[in-house]
This record gives C-alpha cells, sequence and structure tokens, in this order.
C-alpha cells in the first residue's frame, strides 16, 4: 500500500501538481487501507487523490487492483 501511494505522489509532484491527499480506500465503503488488513479479505479498492495546479483543485480516483 505505501509503495503505491508513494508512486502516485512522486507522479503528481513531478507533474507539477500540489497534493491535498492521495488515499487508498475500499471501493465499496471508502473505508481507507493502511495494508493491515486481514489476509483474504481483498476486496476491490479505489485510488483517491486531490491536487492542485494553480488555483484549480483536481480530484479523481481510479479502480486498482
Amino acid at each position: 500500500v505505501a509503495a503505491v501511494l508513494d508512486d502516485a505522489r512522486t507522479a503528481l509532484v513531478g507533474a507539477g501538481f500540489a497534493i491535498d491527499y492521495v488515499a487508498l480506500a475500499d471501493a465499496e465503503t471508502l473505508v481507507e487501507q493502511t495494508g493491515a488488513e486481514q489476509p483474504g479479505a481483498a476486496r476491490p479498492r479505489r485510488l483517491l487523490a486531490a491536487a492542485r495546479m494553480g488555483t484549480t483543485r483536481l480530484i479523481d480516483n481510479i479502480a486498482v487492483d
């Protein structure tokens, strides 16, 4: 989980964004995932992000495996 979040942050900063947040969450409940979840309890997840470029704030999410 930490590596996925670090990669996302690096990509956003490299593109010139100021990050508000980057998080990995359960796709159904949106509960933030830390990587300490029960083994075998794999569920669909989404990578959530909000970042600013200048005065524009962008918010997006994407499914991740």
